[in-house]
């Protein structure tokens, strides 16, 4: 037995042979049972002789150096299984010195999905360690950038090139960031800046804007994409799966096997073959380099491959404008990075279909609403939309963004707006927008028949309000037909209603993915605030009506009858929002605190109450106004424009309403339930870019007179809320 057969085996594979420098490891019971396979006798082979030797100490391992085989008399032959000597004057290149070794990467000669985690064990260290990297494979999505970004972020850190040749048969998310690196413009110091920076940066980058990462790396040259089409004797797709790393030193790797670049390449059984120059496999290795190269440069006859523009003049891909997630300036910054929840939410909402975001006010719910329509009308998906939402600000608002963000037709049926018809006879790539009243979207769903529902996607903005009883009695099971239900709220779930809940998980779903105001906060997305908790005491008048309305209740339970405790709560609460007792002390916090009342919304519970507030600010601070609901809707425009620097209202703005300027918030009016309260005070977290400094202030009215709430017999409410806000308040920016 030769020395060249001993190492013909090891290079093709046959026989399995760890490197170990200047020897080779082999497992006795493996070399056993291959030679018995090639017919060969285990005890006359000069390996066995010399693992007979080593049997005792190694525990069955057997491991030679050259010395030793050298020395060994019982050998006819001499046999060497040194790194160092070459196999032929083609692999003298594959030589490395003994202190390279423990740089290159300890990959095993096979792996498979099974026993192996691919990503972990092959793809992190090999893009760690490369300098280049080509592949050639049928099948790429960005699901395998984004399972590989610690491996990409330290190779494009690191400076390295790749090269892909693959099928065209892609995502479309996946064709339109490749194809949005053609239009990228002078701008690229933004990615070469993040290059720059710690490696973990980046690795952020790759794991939550993933598809703009790539578009980037394109048209940096840290990856280059052709696409190979089969031509003449060839027909059917690109199916080939290989690729080849190498350092700067002469080291490379190849390997060839079932795997695509995908995440199902991770999921499914799938298996790759390794073949590295310093184990002297480097014939392998040479021989995958030229078939790369030759497809490369277009010189296979029955493979032609097309670059990027020419991909576009042959109509391979449908292109589509994507708004760039961030904004370049003198020194780096990661803006798009505090925006990663949207794509969170969004990748989660995809893979499911259906449920619940809750997002906290001013995190971009509606944008991130709209990037999933858009991506499910790319994907084809879905051809209509039905939004609907109660109020005819918000569904303004929304009308808005549709216009402004996509190029979709879009209907309204809400208020004055009768467009239902017309959405009816071209609901193709359109968009409806319908009032949340049971009226209008009863009406919608009677008309709309099951071709269109499983088209849709039904979009249900602050969908906590979707659990209302007018609702639920007339729209049970028919939400649930749609093909995708989206919900959006800051606070989805309905205190004290069991039954809207279940209504809305039932036609909606569970909430799927969560981003609430402490979140933002760290993030920097909402600002820091202060709290102010003013004390005041019931008056005897107030005690007088509590009591009486303890008293009643008690009386109806003594006597047997069925007692609504919210009911109870509900009418004792209204007493203490409605409590004169503390106007003495928003006017003593105004004589020192004046500058509050500027860019602020003035929350009331009734118009009653609201014209006491009045009195008290129109000698301190004329420019306010009221917005309840008989006003003109033109005051919130005003407002917002800055025309009014004050607005007195009770509900109209709780929800929704996008106004960045507002800076402060006085709540004589708050609910038990902190639905109403988070929203409240999200009008005036918001971040402003024209006062980026800006840290905005809550006002809020605590009763600590304790008799009411021992004759109730539970915790102040407004205690409660307290200690929640307070918490809330020392919340400070991380990001």
């Amino acid at each position: 037995m030769s020395e060249e057969t001993i190492r013909r085996w090891i290079r093709s594979g046959e026989l399995e042979a760890d490197s170990l420098g200047r020897s080779y490891r082999i497992n006795e019971d493996n070399l056993r049972k291959f030679l018995e396979k090639k017919g060969i006798k285990y005890e006359h082979t000069p390996l066995t002789k010399f693992a007979n030797e080593m049997k005792r100490t190694s525990q069955g391992i057997v491991s030679r150096t050259v010395q030793n085989l050298e020395k060994s008399n019982s050998l006819k032959e001499k046999t060497t299984f040194s790194n160092e000597n070459t196999v032929n004057n083609n692999l003298k290149e594959t030589k490395i010195n003994k202190t390279d070794i423990k740089e290159l990467p300890k990959i095993p000669l096979t792996l498979n999905t099974s026993d192996n985690n691919v990503t972990k064990e092959f793809y992190e260290p090999c893009l760690q360690w490369a300098k280049n990297y080509d592949r050639a494979v049928g099948y790429f999505t960005s699901s395998w950038m984004r399972v590989n970004a610690k491996g990409m972020s330290v190779f494009a850190s690191n400076g390295g090139k790749a090269r892909w040749i693959i099928s065209p048969i892609m995502e479309p998310e996946d064709i339109e960031a490749i194809m949005n690196s053609l239009r990228l413009k002078d701008g690229n110091e933004y990615f070469t800046n993040v290059l720059k920076q710690n490696v973990e940066l980046l690795k952020e980058f790759l794991e939550h804007d993933t598809l703009n990462a790539i578009a980037w790396m394109v048209y940096d040259g840290i990856i280059e994409f052709r696409f190979a089409v089969p031509t003449n004797n060839l027909e059917g797709d690109f199916h080939d799966k290989f690729g080849i790393f190498s350092d700067d030193k002469g080291n490379k790797l190849s390997f060839n096997g079932s795997v695509n670049d995908s995440y199902k390449g991770t999921v499914n059984y799938e298996s790759l073959k390794i073949f590295q120059t310093w184990k002297s496999l480097g014939d392998f290795v040479k021989d995958d380099e030229k078939r790369f190269e030759r497809l490369w440069k277009n010189k296979d006859p029955n493979v032609a491959i097309y670059k990027l523009p020419k991909a576009i003049e042959k109509d391979i891909f449908e292109l589509r404008t994507r708004k760039r997630p961030y904004t370049l300036t003198g020194k780096f910054v990661n803006p798009m990075d505090k925006w990663r929840h949207q794509s969170e939410a969004i990748n989660t909402f995809l893979e499911v279909g259906n449920g619940i975001l809750e997002m906290a006010t001013g995190t971009g719910k509606t944008r991130t609403a709209l990037e999933i329509i858009k991506t499910l009308f790319v994907r084809k998906k879905i051809r209509n939309v039905i939004i609907t939402v109660n109020g005819t600000d918000l569904l303004d608002q929304w009308y808005r963004q549709i216009i402004k963000s996509t190029n979709l037709n879009v209907y309204r049926f809400y208020s004055s707006y009768k467009e239902l018809s017309g959405f009816m006879l071209l609901p193709t790539n359109s968009v409806l927008l319908v009032s949340r009243n049971p009226q209008f979207l009863e009406e919608t769903l009677q008309k709309m028949g099951n071709s269109v529902l499983k088209n849709s996607i039904i979009v249900c903005d602050e969908v906590h309000g979707f659990g209302s009883p007018a609702i639920v009695g007339k729209l049970k099971g028919r939400i649930s037909g749609f093909k995708y239900r989206l919900g959006l709220s800051a606070t989805p779930e309905r205190e004290y209603d069991e039954e809207g809940n279940k209504f809305i998980t039932d036609e909606i779903g569970e909430v799927i993915y969560k981003f609430d105001t402490e979140d933002a906060i760290k993030r920097g997305i909402l600002c820091e605030f202060e709290y102010y908790p003013l004390e005041f005491m019931l008056t005897q008048e107030d005690k007088v009506k509590i009591k009486k309305i303890i008293s009643t209740f008690k009386i109806k339970e003594e006597a047997g009858e069925v007692v609504d405790h919210i009911q109870m709560y509900t009418r004792l609460a209204e007493v203490k929002k409605v409590s004169p007792a503390k106007l003495p002390a928003f006017k003593d916090f105004l004589d020192n605190h004046l500058e509050i009342l500027n860019r602020s919304i003035i929350f009331v519970e009734t118009k009653e109450f609201g014209i006491e507030v009045q009195n008290i600010l129109i000698d301190r601070f004329p420019h306010y106004h009221t917005y309840y609901g008989e006003d003109d809707r033109k005051n919130l425009s005003r407002f917002s424009k800055g025309e009014i620097n004050c607005l007195i209202t009770s509900k109209r703005i709780s929800e929704g309403i996008d106004i960045q300027s507002v800076n402060n918030i006085i709540l004589f009016s708050a609910d038990r339930a902190r639905l109403q309260t988070i929203q409240r005070t999200g009008r005036c977290l918001r971040i402003n870019p024209n006062n980026p400094g800006k840290k905005a202030n809550v006002v809020d009215f605590i009763c600590v007179d304790s008799e009411q709430d021992q004759e109730s017999n539970r915790i102040s409410i407004d205690v409660e809320r307290r200690e929640w806000l307070l918490k809330l308040s020392q919340t400070r920016r991380e990001e």
